[in-house]
Formats: structure tokens, C-alpha cells, sequence
């Protein structure tokens, strides 16, 4: 058995194709076939059933998938404790982030980063939210920035400044709003069209449950399966209003054709924390990552 026939095993047992997996590796499918049949055989049992679609596991290869993920998390974790003790050699620092936060958060702490650690490469993952926490309890990254809560069985967790949502409004649809200093009651607002992220993510959860405090159903007039960044696009050409997290709100909003506003008696504030996983190993520069980003 080697590390990389495991890797190819816990790939499979998620994508569940050889195909697709195959794709995605960049090797053809025989040699592929040939690397997971080389691990059953030395095993000594079958760990995907291929005779169905998509293959399934087996009761065996279900209970080394599990083990695997965690061997190869725990080496991961040696090497990267290891590189610690090599001299003149870069480190490399892994986060896990959402596309919108790498895009709106980022560019300034990992220039804090490279400004001390100038030997550090500094990779991003960008992900959904799902992926996101799936990817930091596997042990993925060095770190990852997702919004409380989290699964603190696996996880810790450090809490960064709340975000604040607000109300995005195309201007010639602000002007007919009641409004006291920028703030205004959701309730005001369920005759407006509404631009909303796909179901399942947490920015539409939370815009959901804003709408069902307030006792109305919305007119959604566009729904982008590309996060809040594409929502926030639309809102300013003049689409329909949008929730957005005031980070991202600050950035974009104020350069073009939409008005802000604080919504009332809104109990709905995303909470983002920096997370790693239990007894997982952190550099100096993971450590000053977490500083920047929770001070």
C-alpha cells in the first residue's frame, strides 16, 4: 500500500465514479482501475462495489474509507509539524475561505503575511460554506474562516467581528421607501422584487427566516447560484434588493446605483470565527493568520 493509492481510494468514495475521478486526477480510468484494484488486492477485500451506478462501498471499504482519512490527515499533520524543523526551506499556508470573503477580506491579511513571512506560499481554497466545513474536519487546511456554528466535536473555533447585514436597494425603488436616518423595517420592503442566493446556502437561510419573522412571502425576481457577490451585481443593476453582509456592502454598494439600509429589529447577524480542528498543528504564520484576522 502506499499514500497515494489511499488518496485515490478517498477521492473515489466521494465522487463515486472512476470516470469523473479520472478527469480529475488527470490519469487515464485503466490506470486508475489498476491503482484501487492493487489496494484491494494487497487488503485483501473489495472496497467498491462497481457493479452498480454510481459504485457504492462496501462494508469493508466504508470502514478503511474512514480510517484512510484519518491516517492521511495525521500524516499531513506530521509533515507539517516536520517542515517547522527544516532551515531555508518556504512553509505553506492553506485557508479555506469563501469566494466573496477572499475576495472583499483577503488581499489585505495575506499581504500582513508575506510583509513578515516573506518565504511562506499562501494557498486560498476557495469553497461554499458545505465544503468549507466538510474540508477543515478532514484536516484540509491550516485554517478556515466559516460562520459560527460549527461542529465543536471536531472543531475550535475563534470569533472575528460579527457581520452586520443591510438591505441593498436599487435607487429609483429606495425613493417610494419609508425610512428613518437609513434604517428600515423589512415589512416595508415585501412589495419589492428581491434578488436571493440559491437554497442551501447560509445567506439565503438567513433571509428566509428575516422574511418569516416579518410575516410576508417575497417576490423573487432573480435567484444566482453564485453566491452573494452575483446577487450583490444584480441588486446594483437595478434588479431588486438583496441581503447583504456589510463587509461586502462597504466594498461594492457605495460605487454604484443602490441605497443601503440597516434593516429594523433584525436578530440575523452572520458570526464568522477562524476555525481549526482539534490538536491540529499551527505555524507562526498560521498563528499570526489567526491575530490578524481576530484582533
Amino acid at each position: 500500500m502506499n499514500r497515494r493509492q489511499w488518496e485515490y481510494a478517498v477521492k473515489l468514495a466521494e465522487v463515486r465514479s472512476f470516470s469523473q475521478l479520472s478527469h480529475e486526477l488527470n490519469i487515464t480510468q485503466p490506470a486508475l482501475s489498476k491503482q484501487i484494484g492493487a489496494l484491494e488486492q494487497e487488503l485483501g477485500v473489495k472496497l467498491f462495489d462497481r457493479s452498480v451506478t454510481p459504485l457504492t462501498l462496501t462494508p469493508a471499504g466504508a470502514y478503511f474509507i474512514e480510517e484512510a482519512k484519518h491516517l492521511v490527515y495525521e500524516e499531513d499533520r506530521l509533515l507539517r509539524t516536520l517542515e517547522q524543523f527544516k532551515s531555508g526551506e518556504a512553509g505553506r499556508l492553506t485557508i479555506g475561505v469563501s469566494p466573496f470573503r477572499c475576495m472583499y477580506l483577503m488581499p489585505k491579511i495575506v499581504k500582513a503575511i508575506r510583509d513578515k513571512f516573506p518565504h511562506v506560499q499562501i494557498v486560498l481554497h476557495e469553497d461554499d460554506s458545505t465544503a468549507l466545513r466538510r474540508d477543515m474536519a478532514d484536516g484540509k487546511f491550516d485554517l478556515a474562516i466559516l460562520n459560527l456554528p460549527v461542529d465543536e466535536s471536531v472543531l475550535d473555533a475563534i470569533p472575528m467581528e460579527d457581520e452586520p447585514l443591510v438591505l441593498a436597494v436599487p435607487n429609483e425603488m429606495a425613493e417610494s421607501l419609508p425610512s428613518t436616518e437609513n434604517e428600515i423595517d423589512l415589512a416595508d420592503c415585501k412589495d419589492l422584487p428581491f434578488v436571493v442566493v440559491a437554497k442551501g446556502q447560509e445567506m439565503r437561510e438567513l433571509f428566509d427566516k428575516v422574511c418569516v419573522a416579518k410575516g410576508f412571502q417575497p417576490h423573487i425576481a432573480a435567484e444566482v447560484a453564485g453566491g452573494i457577490t452575483s446577487a450583490c451585481a444584480l441588486a446594483c443593476g437595478g434588479i431588486g434588493a438583496t441581503l447583504l453582509p456589510l463587509l461586502l456592502a462597504n466594498e461594492e454598494a457605495a460605487l454604484h446605483n443602490v441605497t443601503l439600509f440597516t434593516v429594523k429589529d433584525c436578530a440575523y447577524i452572520r458570526r464568522p470565527a477562524v476555525v481549526t480542528r482539534h490538536g491540529q498543528y499551527l505555524s507562526d504564520y498560521a498563528k499570526y493568520a489567526i491575530q490578524l484576522l481576530t484582533t
